[in-house]
């Protein structure tokens, strides 16, 4: 990535193994590149990850309604940091492996043009 390299868009056997020794034992494989962002929000804010979870299991929802709330608290964290997404998963030692998944860059340039 630093070399201007393309950043991994299919989840390699290295890459998911990262992802289950850094504790995302809950995502399986092939789904795992669908979940990167609900991963990221698990390595940054366990608690809201947590809760995100629970309440929409207690309300059963589906996975797909769930997988979709999690962008939210993802897209705050970026605009804390002057919009910088990229910054939010490279801070991070369990995220810096991951690209940055269209959708959540997406939102964000969305909300971030909501307020101009």
């Amino acid at each position: 990535k630093e070399r201007g390299e393309k950043c991994p868009t299919k989840v390699t056997n290295q890459v998911f193994r990262h992802a289950k020794h850094r504790g995302a034992s809950y995502i399986n494989k092939p789904k795992m590149r669908h979940y990167v962002h609900c991963y990221a929000l698990h390595c940054l804010d366990l608690e809201q990850s947590n809760h995100l979870r629970k309440v929409f299991k207690d309300r059963g929802e589906n996975v797909g309604a769930w997988r979709q709330a999690c962008y939210y608290p993802l897209v705050e964290m970026a605009r804390n940091l002057n919009w910088d997404i990229e910054g939010v998963f490279s801070r991070n030692d369990k995220l810096r492996i991951w690209y940055v998944p269209t959708r959540l860059r997406q939102l964000c340039h969305l909300e971030k043009s909501k307020e101009c």
